[in-house]
C-alpha cells in the first residue's frame, strides 16, 4: 500500500510525480447523445414568424423618416389649390 504522504504528492492524473511524462486526462468536448430524444419529447416547434420587426432600439433618424414616408404613402401628398383649379377648368 502507498503511504499517506505519497498519496498527497501524487499528481491529478495518478502518475508518479517522479515520472518524466505526466499528462492530463483528455476530456470529452461534445456529445449529441440523447439530445434528439429530449427535443422530440418536448416537441419540435416552428420558430414564430412575427409580421413586423420590433422598432425599439432602431436609429431615431430612420424611424422619423419612416413615419413621414408612411404618412404620405397613405393618401398621397395634399394637392395645391392651383393644381385643383386647373383640373376643374379642363
Amino acid at each position: 500500500l502507498l503511504s499517506v504522504a505519497r498519496l498527497a504528492t501524487r499528481g491529478f492524473c495518478g502518475a508518479e510525480p517522479d515520472s518524466p511524462t505526466v499528462t492530463m486526462v483528455k476530456q470529452k468536448n461534445h456529445t449529441a447523445r440523447n439530445k434528439t430524444v429530449r427535443e422530440h419529447a418536448k416537441g419540435i416547434r416552428k420558430v414564430p414568424n412575427f409580421r413586423y420587426k420590433a422598432l425599439r432600439g432602431m436609429d431615431p433618424k430612420f424611424l422619423r423618416n419612416m413615419k413621414f414616408s408612411k404618412k404620405w404613402q397613405k393618401g398621397g401628398r395634399p394637392k395645391d389649390e392651383s393644381e385643383s383649379e386647373d383640373e376643374d377648368e379642363e
